[in-house]
């Protein structure tokens, strides 16, 4: 039965967000107030994010009016 609920755990893609540069900013100074070993590997998974071309409108991402969640059928 654990080794069912481990595979479809492994199965699920992980999700793509977008944040604002000011979003990722106060993330980055909370977490310069925590502890080194708590945050270091977060930290450094954030400082890699890439930058959204600028011809491309993060509007492309939304769902549409009324749908909430993509895997719904």
């Amino acid at each position: 039965m654990a080794d069912k609920k481990e595979e479809n755990q492994q199965k699920v893609e992980p999700r793509t967000y977008l944040i604002t540069s000011e979003q990722l900013m106060d993330i980055m100074r909370y977490l310069m107030t925590r502890p080194y070993g708590e945050v270091v590997k977060l930290m450094s998974s954030l400082s890699q994010l890439n930058q959204l071309d600028p011809r491309v409108s993060a509007d492309f991402v939304k769902n549409p009016q009324g749908e909430t969640d993509a895997r719904k059928k």
